[in-house]
Parts: C-alpha cells; structure tokens; sequence
C-alpha cells in the first residue's frame, strides 16, 4: 500500500532510509538521518507544498518517494525527487506506482519542474525515470567516487506538460 507520510512515520522513515543509505551505492547519503532530522525535512515538505509518500508492507515501511519544492525565489516552481525501497521490495513494480503517484501529487500543487539525480550505475532507476517521462538534462562527469569506484551523476527533469498520468503506472 502507498500511502502519504506522517509525522509519526518519522522513525520508520529514518530506518528506511538509514538501511537504504548503509548499501553505499544508491544514495549521496551513506549514513542516513536520525528520526529528530527526518521529522524536520517532512514538516518543511509539507510547509513548503511538497509531497512525500510511504509504501508499506504490513506496519512496515519499505519505501519512500518526496518531492520537495526548492527554498529560494525563483526557483519555487521546482521540486526535487528522492526515493528508495528496501532490497527486498525492488523490481516488483513499487518504484513505478511510487513514482505515478508522487508525481501525480506534486503536479496536482504548485510545482511545475520536477529534477533528480541519480547515479548512472544505477540502471533500474535510470530506466524508470526514462519510462516515467524524464529526460536527461546533463552529467557531472566521475561526480561520485566512493569504495574505489566512480560513478557518473546523471541529471533528469520532468515538466508538467510533458507527464502523462497512466503512462508512468
């Protein structure tokens, strides 16, 4: 089930994360955040008209997809996407209904621009991204090293006129 996040999901969010951020490969965080800065970021997503989401499994939390709406003006048109899901919950199909859904979210508000970035060892995710309506915008070239490997850091956005609802699901 996908569901939008609450304040009480802050500490199961934090190990969600946390377990996510330990595999050093698909995160910029390789250590995750506590539950006292999760709970932070999701009330500054939700003040600033972001949007963040939950798949559970059960009571348990496996996944999250946000949205957050940049801070400075000018700028606060744009939402930047994050996301992961537990080892055991990839490639059965929860990346793709998160993704729909948040990105449904967050057009539905005042974003109009949604960007990530994502490491290009990271095929799964690239390939999503791709199918969700995203395009390839750039690359910091060897952005990332870490553990003896270096890694490109590809750039995707996503316009709001150019998503298409139920393409992406």
């Amino acid at each position: 089930m996908i569901r939008p996040t609450e304040i009480a999901d802050a500490f199961c969010v934090s190990a969600c994360i946390t377990k996510v951020a330990c595999e050093r490969q698909f995160l910029a965080t390789t250590a995750g955040f506590n539950p006292v800065q999760t709970g932070e970021y999701l009330e500054l997503i939700w003040k600033k008209g972001g949007v963040h989401l939950v798949v559970l499994e059960g009571n348990e939390i496996v996944g999250w997809c946000d949205v957050a709406p940049a801070m400075f003006e000018g700028l606060s048109h744009v939402g930047r996407l994050g996301m992961g899901l537990l080892p055991e919950y990839r490639g059965q199909g929860w990346g793709k209904k998160l993704l729909a859904q948040a990105l449904e979210a967050a057009f539905l508000k005042n974003i109009e621009r949604i960007e990530l970035e994502v490491f290009s060892s990271n095929q799964g995710a690239v390939e999503m991204y791709r199918s969700a309506g995203f395009r390839e915008e750039g690359k910091k070239r060897n952005g990332r090293k870490i553990d003896g490997r270096v890694d490109d850091i590809l750039l995707f956005g996503l316009l709001r006129e150019e998503w298409r609802p139920g393409l992406q699901s």
